[in-house]
């Protein structure tokens, strides 16, 4: 009866020793099944993000939006400065050599300065217009290339030559100035 004992208890271990590996190969299939989770979550993804940018680029009305959007506020804006705008006085072009020391430079430029309210014709006097035009001449030979090449610079030189222009006829309101014409000899 010895003999039955002792295989008891070694049968009892071996299930033991198996079903050890059992539990260790559940935990090693978990990660194994989140692993292919995340990969499926991040192919979905990737799959969404290329299909809206595909979509995005070929259907031009999607991007036609957008600049829709932008270009009317663009309008509006404009729109809101030209409605205020009663009137317009254009100026005689300008010829004007600039202030740069390295080379001898020079602008060609027309400008319509826009006006709060109609002029009468007692109102278009040739001496105000003649110190605006000086006025603008001044400020124009003050300036280098660099510096009214630029947007910036072409904005900057409006506001000027508006805010000059206001302070010598003040019973002639300049709203905006309009560059009609510029060219500038590099």
């Amino acid at each position: 009866m010895a003999p039955e004992t002792q295989d008891k208890p070694t049968t009892d271990a071996k299930q033991k020793m198996e079903s050890k590996p059992i539990v260790e190969n559940k935990t090693d299939a978990e990660p194994a099944k989140k692993s292919g989770k995340r990969w499926i979550l991040i192919g979905a993804v990737v799959v969404l993000l290329v299909g809206g940018g595909g979509a995005f680029w070929f259907f031009p009305s999607l991007r036609g939006t957008a600049k829709a959007s932008a270009n009317a506020k663009a309008e509006q804006v404009q729109k809101s400065t030209v409605e205020k705008v009663k009137a317009t006085l254009a100026l005689e072009p300008f010829l004007v050599n600039l202030a740069d020391a390295d080379e001898s430079r020079f602008v060609k430029s027309t400008f319509q300065l826009g006006l709060a309210e109609e002029l009468s014709e007692k109102s278009k006097d040739t001496v105000a217009i003649a110190a605006m035009r000086d006025s603008i001449i001044t400020l124009l030979s003050s300036k280098t290339a660099e510096q009214i090449l630029t947007p910036q610079g072409k904005d900057k030189l409006r506001a000027e030559i508006r805010d000059r222009v206001n302070a010598i006829s003040p019973h002639m309101k300049v709203l905006e100035v309009f560059i009609v014409d510029f060219v500038v000899q590099l």
